[in-house]
């Protein structure tokens, strides 16, 4: 889309949820074709917020983008790895559905060790790079 903003980069994390930005899952928003969304839901204090986001057209638009994803903890003892099969390389994922999947294919992914131990063919921690 020709009113989008042009990023050169555009750094993002990912959720074990899928969402990317203030993205989430089952939003209207992941359909936006604007490069800003406003957001509202609960937040992790349960209280109702708005919030801004980037999106995911925005996000597409950008020369380069870069999604990060590491880390696990004693309630993800498995981190993100189950999120990052399902981000690229579920068949059936949509953006709606999973939004860090409409991403599979533009950005650069960096991925530690335990966030990539589930994809096929993995032996090492990786970067994919479309």
């Amino acid at each position: 889309d020709s009113n989008l903003p042009v990023f050169d980069l555009t750094l993002i994390g990912v959720g074990r949820d899928g969402h990317v930005g203030s993205i989430y899952p089952d939003i209207d928003d992941t359909a936006a074709t604007r490069a800003v969304v406003p957001v509202t839901g609960v937040d992790g204090m349960g209280q109702l917020s708005t919030k801004i986001s980037l999106s995911l057209a925005a996000m597409r638009a950008s020369r380069r983008t870069v999604v990060a994803c590491a880390g696990k903890s004693p309630k993800a003892p498995l981190g993100k790895a189950e999120a990052m099969v399902r981000a690229l390389e579920g068949p059936d994922e949509t953006p709606r559905s999973f939004p860090a999947s409409a991403l599979r294919d533009t950005a650069m992914w960096l991925l530690d060790e335990d966030s990539a131990v589930l994809l096929s063919g993995n032996t090492t921690g990786r970067v994919r790079d479309p």
